[in-house]
C-alpha cells in the first residue's frame, strides 16, 4: 500500500512539473506566435490590396458563422480617408480544413483570394491555391453565381475541395456585399 502511495505522488508531482514547464513555454513563446501571425496577415493584406495605406478593422456588422463557414478578422482597406475595399478571413471544412481571405473592392469585383491555412490532401486538394483554379476568381464579379461547373471550373480530382472552397468564397462576398450596402460603400451605395 505504501508503495502505492509513493508512486502515485511521484506520478502526481511529475504531472504538476510537465504542466508548469509547457505552461512557461506558452508564456514565452505565445507573443512571437501571435507577433508571427500577425506580420501573415498583414502581408497577405497587402498583397490583396497594395495601393491601401492602411487597413483598419471591421468590428461590427459581420455574421460570426454561416452554414458552417466561419468568419474571423474582417478589415476595411483604405487608401488615404476613402475606402478601397473589404476583406474577410472564412474558415470552414473542405476535404479538410481551409482558412481564406477574401478581398472585395468598391467596384463590387472579387480582388482575388489568397489562402491563410489549406490543410488538404497534398497535391490534390491543395491545388486550390494555384493557378488556374485560385485565378478565377480574381476579378470576379460579386454578382455572379459562384457555381462549380458553370462560373468555376473544379479541379480535377479535388471536387469535394473545389465545391468547398467556392462555397466559403460565394459566403465571404455575400457577407462583404451585404456589409457594403449596409454602410453606403461600393458601387451601389453613396461611400464611393
Amino acid at each position: 500500500m505504501k508503495q502505492m502511495m509513493k508512486l502515485s505522488v511521484t506520478l502526481a508531482l511529475y504531472t504538476v512539473v510537465a504542466c508548469l514547464a509547457l505552461a512557461a513555454v506558452n508564456m514565452l513563446t505565445s507573443p512571437r506566435i501571435l507577433a508571427a501571425k500577425e506580420a501573415k496577415t498583414k502581408l497577405a493584406l497587402q498583397a490583396i490590396f497594395p495601393d491601401a495605406d492602411s487597413f483598419r478593422p471591421i468590428t461590427e456588422g459581420m455574421p460570426k458563422s454561416v452554414d458552417k463557414v466561419a468568419f474571423g478578422d474582417a478589415f476595411l482597406a483604405l487608401n488615404g480617408d476613402k475606402p478601397a475595399g473589404i476583406i474577410i478571413t472564412v474558415s470552414g471544412h473542405t476535404y479538410d480544413q481551409a482558412t481564406i481571405l477574401t478581398g472585395i473592392d468598391m467596384e463590387g469585383k472579387l480582388r482575388m483570394i489568397q489562402f491563410l491555412v489549406l490543410t488538404d490532401s497534398p497535391g490534390i486538394g491543395t491545388k486550390a491555391k494555384d493557378e488556374p483554379f485560385i485565378g478565377q476568381f480574381r476579378n470576379k464579379s460579386i454578382s455572379d453565381g459562384f457555381v462549380l461547373g458553370s462560373d468555376v471550373q473544379a479541379i480535377a480530382g479535388a471536387t469535394i475541395t473545389s465545391t468547398a472552397v467556392t462555397r466559403m468564397v460565394k459566403i465571404a462576398v455575400d457577407a462583404a456585399s451585404s456589409y457594403m450596402s449596409s454602410q453606403g460603400l461600393g458601387s451601389s451605395g453613396s461611400g464611393n
